[in-house]
């Protein structure tokens, strides 16, 4: 008999993979195709529109991706004039990844994109069921804070 870690273990692999495959994968596989760019490379573009500079260690922590590799992501979207490397004005050793205008611009249409992709999706719902969905989000919130 599965204990309930063991089930609270599978609720996540599972339920939070379909969610994220329902919601996103379609429009990131649309996207990624469209410009050229892989969904990594999409998502740190995301990331920094999100949470404006940040240093290469810690876009790896947020993107969960080993430094090595994602090295070649910012190599490649620096390439591609989506971003630049600056010297972080606190410490000099560091560099921070910042967006150029024409990755700003690329994440703001990214964003209203995305924006109505997810409206489209969950325009499906019902009132009711749109109020339990975004309850149950905020607690999950609330709860992983006190992890």
């Amino acid at each position: 008999m599965e204990d309930k870690w063991e089930r609270i273990g599978k609720f996540f692999f599972k339920t939070m993979s379909d969610m994220r495959n329902y919601l996103f994968i379609d429009f990131f596989k649309k996207e990624c195709a469209t410009y050229g760019i892989n969904k990594n490379q999409y998502k740190t573009i995301l990331m920094l529109k999100h949470h404006g500079s940040k240093s290469m260690t810690a876009l790896c922590s947020m993107l969960q991706l080993e430094k090595g590799s994602f090295t070649t992501i910012i190599d490649y979207l620096t390439e591609k004039g989506y971003v630049i490397r600056t010297k972080d004005e606190k410490d000099r050793r560091k560099y921070l990844i910042k967006l150029t205008e024409v990755g700003d611009r690329f994440a703001e249409v990214q964003k209203n994109k995305l924006d109505q992709h997810l409206s489209n999706k969950l325009d499906n719902l019902s009132r009711d069921d749109m109020k339990r969905f975004v309850d149950a989000i905020k607690i999950l919130e609330e709860i992983s804070k006190k992890l």
